[in-house]
């Protein structure tokens, strides 16, 4: 079973676990929670924080994602990706209110060590490790913000809508940004980009 297939069937079996919960079934919310639970904690405690405040933010997402079920709109994608966006305002806020240094820092190596999948193949993993390492080399002068979108896209595997929603950019800003770092790389020659799935390698767009 591929990747993509992989994440399809978990994306459709998460939203109609969602569905149930909407409608009172506390089976079915513990069992979304359980699901959800490891790519929230992967996201939150990859960034420099203690392990009680990732613990506390991880609590506040939750609390929040309860609070917003209702408003739950699965076309602006899938319920992991909403869930890491409620999980990316909520590190904002911590981040403005104890270090506002750090309010818009998003380092890719946190983000691409942390793919959101629990227990993956060894072999997936290694590869995985690799991709990352080279992302990283081949990113490594552009900001922050653009390193952020890099790391959703090829770390937890969003679609460019996906991406949009979790940031709040637009879906044509975040296919502008891909499109111009990609160009900029190859214009540098970089050969560590080369992992990296374009549209002219043969890309699938599931956006």
């Amino acid at each position: 079973m591929t990747r993509r297939l992989q994440r399809t069937l978990r994306d459709r079996r998460q939203q109609r676990l969602l569905n149930a919960a909407r409608q009172g079934d506390a089976k079915a919310l513990r069992l979304l929670y359980r699901e959800l639970w490891t790519p929230l904690w992967r996201y939150v405690a990859a960034r420099p924080l203690s392990h009680e405040d990732a613990e506390d933010l991880c609590a506040q997402v939750f609390l929040r994602f309860l609070e917003k079920l209702a408003d739950y709109d699965p076309a602006r994608g899938a319920v992991q990706a909403w869930l890491l966006g409620i999980a990316r305002h909520a590190l904002l806020d911590h981040y403005r209110r104890s270090r506002p240094d750090r309010a818009q820092a998003e380092p890719l190596e946190a983000l691409a060590r942390h793919a959101g999948d629990p227990a993956p193949d060894p072999l997936d993993a290694m590869i995985a490790d690799e991709d990352a390492r080279l992302l990283h080399g081949a990113l490594a002068g552009q900001p922050a913000d653009v390193r952020e979108l890099f790391a959703l896209r090829y770390a937890q595997g969003l679609s460019h809508r996906e991406i949009a929603a979790v940031t709040g950019l637009s879906e044509s800003a975040v296919r502008q940004r891909f499109s111009r770092t990609l160009r900029e790389l190859r214009l540098q020659g970089s050969e560590d980009c080369q992992p990296i799935d374009t549209p002219g390698n043969g890309e699938v767009n599931h956006a």
